[in-house]
């Protein structure tokens, strides 16, 4: 009887197994992954725009505008399409909600 059990538990763990290694990798969000907030660093190139603003385009192409504080912030139309965490979101609206009230 012990013999059954032991059996039975061995194939549902090797089941188990088998069924883990073979299934696919799912991934809930299928965009890139990028930072909202970046500081600069040596190495950091940034360029100036005709209007005097200064930003950095990192090698995926995305465009950071410099803030008040030196920081650079990802645009706005990049937003839907990068990955990010709550406390980033947070930190890059409250700079985009001070840059709207200053620049109307």
């Amino acid at each position: 009887m012990k013999k059954i059990r032991i059996i039975q538990v061995v194939i549902l763990v090797a089941f188990v197994s088998i069924l883990a290694s073979c299934s696919s990798s799912y991934y809930p969000y299928g965009g890139t992954s990028a930072s909202l907030v970046i500081g600069s660093s040596p190495g950091f190139y940034t360029t100036r725009y005709p209007d005097g603003r200064y930003y950095y385009r990192n090698p995926q192409g995305y465009i950071y505008w410099r803030g008040y504080d030196n920081r650079y912030y990802l645009d706005r139309s990049y937003i839907g399409k990068v990955h990010y965490n709550k406390h980033e979101y947070n930190e890059w609206q409250r700079y985009n909600e001070r840059h709207r009230r200053a620049r109307y």
